[in-house]
């Protein structure tokens, strides 16, 4: 057989594959930007043993179509997907209550282009500044060690920075506030073994200088913590039972504002 003959021959055969390709019963999907598909269990939904044989015909027809990352979008009413999923070579990306999304990279000559889920956790504290030049500190309910610290917590999908503060402050303390500026960020790593950096993420840690806006009384958070005051920044600085990364960002906030001065 000559070169001629055996090209017409190959082109002969992908025009046979890909006609039988396109008689497969599949998953629709929704084509993605990065020439991925996305097959959601809410617009598709099959029993496990329709999907099983849906899944084998799809990947058939995307590897030979030149699709690259499948995703599959897995509600937990169809839960019972997830293995077949990963028989089929799926992996987690990632996962939430109400929603584990798998996937699958097709191309065996490329490596994998997507990139991993978020992995690191953002938290925001506050340091509130009275009229007095002091500052709101709160000792939490389940501890280790004696200690006060400042007000705050993690950040919620959705929420800016200063948005998250200004709600833990006031679910914490009953304090109202406005945003002032940002003092300083801390990132920990999950490889330095440290409290705070959680589930294997690295943790960023924004603080910010708030000011009350409708007095300062203070009403605890029983649920959360066990005490709460208002301290002298100065003293806070240098207080034995305040962290160190609390007395660090004290020394920032008096180092580039007038709050300390009389």
């Amino acid at each position: 057989m000559n070169a001629t003959a055996a090209r017409h021959l190959l082109k002969g055969a992908l025009v046979k594959t890909k006609s039988i390709v396109g008689k497969m019963s599949t998953f629709r999907g929704v084509k993605d930007l990065f020439g991925g598909i996305i097959v959601r269990s809410n617009q598709e939904p099959h029993e496990r043993s329709k999907m099983e044989q849906l899944l084998k015909e799809s990947l058939q027809a995307w590897t030979c179509n030149g699709v690259r990352g499948v995703w599959f979008e897995v509600e937990p009413a169809f839960s019972e997907w997830i293995p077949v999923l990963i028989q089929n070579g799926f992996s987690f990306h990632h996962a939430n209550p109400e929603l584990s999304v798998l996937l699958k990279w097709l191309p065996s000559d490329e490596p994998c282009q997507v990139p991993g889920y978020a992995h690191t956790m953002v938290g925001a504290g506050a340091m509130v500044i009275n009229e007095k030049k002091e500052i709101l500190v709160v000792q939490e309910k389940y501890y280790q060690r004696p200690h006060w610290k400042l007000p705050g917590g993690y950040v919620d999908p959705g929420e800016s920075i200063a948005t998250a503060v200004r709600r833990e402050v006031f679910e914490e303390t009953g304090i109202k506030t406005e945003f002032v500026s940002l003092v300083a960020v801390r990132h920990l790593q999950p490889i330095e073994k440290n409290p705070s950096a959680r589930y294997g993420c690295s943790d960023i840690y924004f603080v910010a200088y708030l000011r009350p806006v409708e007095g300062t009384e203070i009403k605890i958070c029983h649920r959360e913590l066990k005490s709460a005051c208002w301290m002298p920044l100065t003293e806070y600085a240098t207080h034995p039972l305040a962290f160190e990364v609390g007395k660090i960002f004290a020394n920032q906030l008096m180092a580039i504002t007038d709050v300390a001065s009389a």
